[in-house]
């Protein structure tokens, strides 16, 4: 996704949630954002990521994606449901929903990689991931906090999802829990660097 078409998916998001997206604001989070940025902007860019993870959970409960899903297939192989061995449910929408998002971000980097936008973009991701998808690593929260975690978030910006079966159906939290018969995961490497989503989060916290 180019990036005049991120400014349409950011316009429709807006209007989702029934707040004008105003020439300011997109003139604004198509400027370069850096600490320096003036206090307008950054709060836009607050502003904008409240709006943008609401439009996020509004695709996921309703099985949405931001791009195709053969692109998935393209990148690593297997399609969300040979990887996650399930082809429905509200895990698989929620699957379908990121990580045609995480694909459709990466076509901003590296060219755009200092506009407001995508930090936006970019923390969404970090946010989602961290909970949702996580990679392997050293730093690792307990199973119970990660499935409580995904409870509130999913209790506060998705409650027409079907929560307790989200959670049961979730094969990743199976397979942290240990649980025999889950299917080996695919690890899907993050298109959009460590060091930039790092960045992101530090400005905006």
């Amino acid at each position: 996704m180019n990036i005049d078409q991120w400014i349409h998916q950011v316009s429709e998001a807006y209007q989702s949630v029934g707040l004008p997206f105003s020439s300011n604001k997109k003139a604004l989070l198509l400027a370069e954002f850096s600490e320096e940025s003036t206090q307008e902007q950054k709060e836009i860019v607050v502003e904008a990521l409240d709006v943008m993870i609401r439009f996020f959970f509004r695709k996921a409960s309703r099985g949405e994606t931001f791009g195709s899903l053969s692109r998935i297939k393209e990148r690593f192989g297997q399609s969300l449901e040979e990887n996650y061995g399930m082809s429905s449910g509200p895990f698989i929408n929620m699957a379908k929903t990121y990580w045609t998002y995480k694909l459709e971000v990466g076509d901003l980097f590296p060219e755009y990689h200092n506009l407001a936008l995508s930090q936006v973009l970019g923390k969404l991701e970090m946010d989602i991931v961290s909970v949702f998808f996580p990679t392997p690593g050293p730093m690792k929260i307990p199973v119970s906090q990660r499935r409580e975690s995904q409870r509130q978030l999913l209790q506060e910006f998705a409650p027409e999802i079907d929560i307790e079966r989200f959670l049961s159906d979730n094969p990743i939290l199976r397979a942290e829990a240990g649980q025999r018969g889950c299917l080996g995961m695919v690890i899907l490497m993050m298109s959009i660097p460590v060091g930039f989503l790092i960045a992101v989060y530090l400005l905006l916290s």
